[in-house]
């Protein structure tokens, strides 16, 4: 790599000196070891308790499993060829892993992370503000949408492999949609539009319109309950499901909002600077790690389990007798507040304050987003 000037780097010229490239790729690994690490985690707490698993629990294990692919396969190809790890022409990048394929498998698992994330809000809004509709939640229907997820997602990605649409290469060895072409092609323009759309503004507005909704409903069940009198838990728990949605939802945008940005403005023919194209990009991959370290500081329940998990795997002897985990859920619906409060919600109240709590834990985990992003 020259660092005293700009060189060609995948075809496009690189806008950061041999110390920045190899800042990136440190960005990268540490991202992909942190996504990997955290979404693994989440994956083996749900595997644990499989047998007991909630139908919408399977949303939460696909959401896992998709975040984790775009680690492996979002980061690794930059990772790759910004070390030169294969001097430059290897046979994994040229004949196997090539532009193409690369481009199809981050755009597939990116779709299908940021559709479960939609999907996780919608139920969650039915739980929670249409508890005469929950029956519909069940095995079946989470099945039909977890079908529909990946045809959908299949849609979109495989698309460009067969003509509508196509892959560029970038920088950093990650390929993603020739939003430039949308100038040239009506039929091209009409795919970065309807991907734009179908995968962006309209999920964002259903999540958006979930959550506002769920926490409407939370706020008015307390003003309702006890002649208008909040308790102070009462406000801590509509803070917390406020705060947490708050997270879920910015979370999501952060990530995503910029590239889908810089996308829509390379499709309109502008031309965008470089160093902002670059930046949006690696900003966008931040959107499969966070979700676990999002559980993991705003949830007591799932920073439990994973000592109860670290304790289980340093004592071997022992795993048989601990409990499994209690079931991580994207789904719990906030109850109403003169009944109890809502318990997806971490109040921040110890356990054994908690007298009035049912038998059965809910859970917390995906309190999402989102998806995403989210979850509550």
């Amino acid at each position: 790599m020259d660092s005293s000037a700009q060189r060609l780097h995948n075809g496009s010229v690189s806008v950061v000196s041999e110390r920045g490239e190899t800042a990136v790729g440190v960005y990268l690994l540490i991202l992909g070891c942190l996504s990997w690490a955290g979404n693994s985690v989440v994956i083996v707490l749900l595997f644990r308790q499989r047998h007991s698993l909630e139908p919408h629990d399977y949303l939460t294990f696909n959401l896992a499993i998709s975040d984790i692919s775009i680690s492996v396969f979002g980061y690794s190809r930059g990772i790759l060829e910004v070390f030169n790890v294969l001097r430059d022409n290897g046979y994994l990048i040229t004949a196997i892993w090539t532009c193409q394929m690369d481009g199809f498998l981050i755009l597939l698992f990116g779709l299908l992370s940021i559709n479960t994330l939609t999907a996780i809000s919608v139920i969650r809004y039915i739980k929670g503000c249409q508890p005469h509709q929950a029956y519909r939640v069940d095995t079946r229907s989470v099945a039909l949408i977890l079908g529909l997820l990946w045809l959908t997602a299949l849609f979109w990605a495989g698309s460009p492999l067969v003509g509508w649409g196509s892959y560029t290469g970038r920088k950093y060895g990650t390929c993603e949609i020739d939003w430039m072409k949308a100038t040239f092609s009506r039929a091209y323009r009409s795919y970065v539009v309807g991907i734009f759309f179908f995968n962006f503004f309209l999920p964002v507005s259903i999540m958006v319109f979930s959550y506002v909704s769920i926490i409407r409903t939370v706020r008015s069940s307390h003003k309702s309950s006890r002649g208008g009198e909040v308790t102070e838990r009462q406000r801590r728990i509509e803070h917390n499901l406020t705060r947490v949605s708050f997270v879920i939802c910015v979370a999501f945008l952060l990530a995503w909002s910029p590239y889908a940005v810089i996308s829509m403005w390379s499709a309109c023919g502008l031309q965008v600077p470089p160093l902002t194209s670059v930046v949006a990009s690696l900003f966008a991959k931040t959107a499969s790690f966070y979700n676990p370290f999002i559980y993991m500081g705003m949830s007591s329940k799932f920073r439990n389990d994973l000592r109860k998990l670290i304790h289980c795997v340093g004592r071997k002897s022992q795993r048989g007798a601990l409990p499994p985990p209690a079931i991580y859920s994207t789904a719990e619906e906030p109850q109403p507040a003169h009944d109890m409060p809502p318990t997806g919600v971490h109040d921040g109240v110890d356990p054994s304050e908690k007298g009035r709590r049912p038998s059965r834990t809910t859970s917390l985990v995906i309190q999402h987003h989102a998806s995403q992003s989210g979850r509550l």
